[in-house]
């Protein structure tokens, strides 16, 4: 998940670098650090943020070649050791590194049977100089060298190399993780994504799997597969909407992004869903559609949580049957693809690399590809048949919010789409009316927010928490935990209501409260049952409850209000308070909301 940036030419790199970092941190902060060559190599690097390795650079820092890094510890904890960029034993290579070196031990058992010794716990370390010592064999023919050295290990990387005896180089090379090179008539910019340097071009390469990319000031761009033969680039121009990291009138991005969904939300439902892209034989969803037998979701996370909803709206209202996958199991369970399949693949970042990795295993089936994400000319993007955008805009806070709503929105459309060209129109109408009305009651949920402010106090010191739903609020549940695991550090787990007796009943007692869904007419029986199997128990209940649910509320101890909208949008609703809970929950803490301990935005490694 690290961030890489890296630039050389004519400009001076240090502000290019500061900038690309901090817009890159949001792949990691442990550690952070930059090389630059101006005649030797000098590396400079600190644990902690971007803006304590600011502290340290020097205000004129003279050069025109450069790289950086930001971490999110794999290998070795945050430390200025082990943190990037690492300069490899012979002291004539610097590299930064995005990914993992799965048979890291067994290279550096062998390089120190050469001679090397190890100062930090990487994995890029022994990569580093694993490249060194092929390089020292080869004369110093950096090309050579990566290319013997990639035929030994195993893993992802996405990496970029200057050398000493090389002033205005940086090669770089990709497997597995993201990595793009921007262009201008200055130079060459090298990054995790192209928004760290949209800034400066519209005009980027997007390397291959295997590509190695030579980048010259004087000598121009020279390109190699991985085989070592030359290739052609393919340069394009894209106008990358710039990051606007501006929280005015709030106090974290979090609560920001909480506070974006109902604009977000009322724009997605008053527009019309475009579909991009087209399959490999030209034709369009529609037609593709009518013989698709089967979908598969894919996500991770709270992408996951999304695409549960998405089963149940699809199988409902489609009577397509659906399975829900973690990306991480599906491409190494040795799945059943046809290629009558719909694979839709879910993620904010458009990087995450399970979900590309399980998709490129769709590809590679035969089955038909869409992808579901927020950023335009990522990975998933390119990598998909099909896309559909969350047009939700940058989601800055590592705890997803805006973008998860946006996910039940466009999956409530999709299926509304596809319960069309299966001849169930009803279906649209519900679901578009539905969309429509539903801004002014999530409105109406941030404007109880001083109420769950209050709540929050209440418990948040407690150590576990239980969260129940069922039906489309099972995934609410889950998603309810998840956040209050990632931003408050309270171990939390969410599930299905009727699932509460086999097993997690036994840990109900006074000090382990439950949160319980119960906005959806269809379940609310059920739940209420477990409700009082909880109190029966000394167990104390939280409730989002509709408005006018007054039976529900002499039940509990305690409960969240929120507008009575219809079961099929109920998760946008109901989930609203449970992202502002987590919130208060962890600032009342003092845990960093937007910027979690051990959590990065974008998981690009396994």
């Amino acid at each position: 998940m690290c961030g890489i940036i890296g630039y050389t030419g004519s400009r001076q790199v240090r502000d290019i670098l500061i900038d690309g970092l901090l817009k890159l941190e949001y792949r990691g902060y442990d550690s952070a650090g930059i090389a630059i060559h101006n005649g030797s190599l000098r590396v400079i690097k600190s644990p902690g943020k971007v803006s304590k390795l600011v502290e340290l650079l020097p205000p004129n820092l003279d050069s025109t070649t450069g790289i950086a890094h930001t971490r999110w510890a794999t290998h070795g904890e945050p430390s200025e050791i082990n943190a990037h960029p690492h300069t490899s034993g012979s002291g004539k290579l610097v590299m930064v590194h995005n990914g993992i070196i799965e048979n890291a031990p067994a290279i550096e058992s062998y390089l120190v049977e050469k001679g090397y010794s190890f100062i930090s716990e990487t994995d890029t370390e022994v990569l580093l100089n694993l490249i060194d010592n092929e390089y020292e064999l080869c004369g110093g023919d950096l090309l050579s060298a990566m290319l013997k050295s990639f035929e030994k290990i195993e893993g992802s990387y996405a990496l970029a190399i200057i050398e000493k005896g090389r002033p205005g180089r940086i090669t770089i090379c990709r497997k597995d993780s993201p990595l793009i090179m921007g262009i201008d008539d200055t130079g060459y910019f090298v990054a995790s994504d192209i928004y760290a340097v949209s800034d400066y071009t519209g005009r980027f390469i997007f390397p291959e799997n295997n590509d190695i990319i030579i980048a010259d000031r004087e000598l121009g761009l020279k390109a190699y597969d991985g085989n070592g033969k030359e290739k052609e680039l393919k340069i394009s121009s894209f106008t990358a909407r710039k990051k606007n990291p501006d929280r005015t009138g709030y106090n974290h991005f979090m609560e920001k992004e909480i506070y974006e969904q109902p604009h977000i939300i009322s724009e997605l439902a008053n527009s019309i869903l475009f579909i991009n892209g087209q399959s490999a034989c030209g034709n369009s969803l529609a037609e593709i559609i009518q013989r698709i037998r089967r979908i598969t979701i894919l996500g991770c996370g709270t992408s996951w949580h999304a695409g549960l909803i998405g089963k149940y709206l699809i199988e409902k209202h489609v009577r397509i049957p659906v399975n829900v996958e973690y990306a991480s199991e599906f491409r190494y369970r040795d799945p059943v693809i046809d290629p009558e399949d719909l694979v839709i693949s879910i993620s904010q970042s458009g990087e995450t690399a399970d979900t590309i990795a399980a998709n490129r295993l769709a590809l590679e089936a035969g089955a038909i590809t869409l992808g579901i994400l927020n950023v335009k000319n990522s990975t998933l993007d390119r990598d998909t048949h099909f896309q559909i955008y969350l047009e939700a805009g940058d989601e800055i806070g590592v705890a997803s919010t805006k973008a998860y709503t946006a996910q039940i929105v466009q999956l409530s459309r999709l299926t509304a789409l596809l319960a069309g060209i299966k001849g169930n129109g009803s279906t649209i109408g519900d679901i578009s009316s539905a969309l429509k009305n539903i801004s002014g009651s999530m409105q109406q949920v941030l404007a109880g927010a001083e109420k769950i402010s209050a709540l929050a106090s209440k418990y948040a010191f407690t150590n576990n928490f239980l969260f129940l739903g069922r039906g489309l609020n099972f995934p609410t549940a889950l998603e309810g935990a998840l956040k209050l695991k990632e931003i408050s550090y309270i171990h939390a787990e969410g599930y299905p209501g009727a699932e509460m007796k086999h097993g997690p009943i036994a840990l109900i007692d006074f000090n382990f409260p439950t949160l319980v869904v119960l906005t959806d007419s269809e379940s609310r029986p059920k739940m209420i049952s477990n409700i009082k199997e909880i109190k029966a128990r000394r167990g104390r209940v939280i409730a989002i409850i509709n408005e006018n649910d007054e039976s529900a509320e002499q039940l509990v101890d305690d409960v969240i209000k929120v507008p009575s909208v219809p079961d099929i949008v109920s998760p946008l609703i109901s989930v609203m308070p449970l992202q502002l809970f987590a919130y208060y929950v962890a600032l009342l803490r003092g845990c960093n909301v937007d910027q979690p301990r051990n959590l990065a935005k974008s998981v690009t490694v396994e």
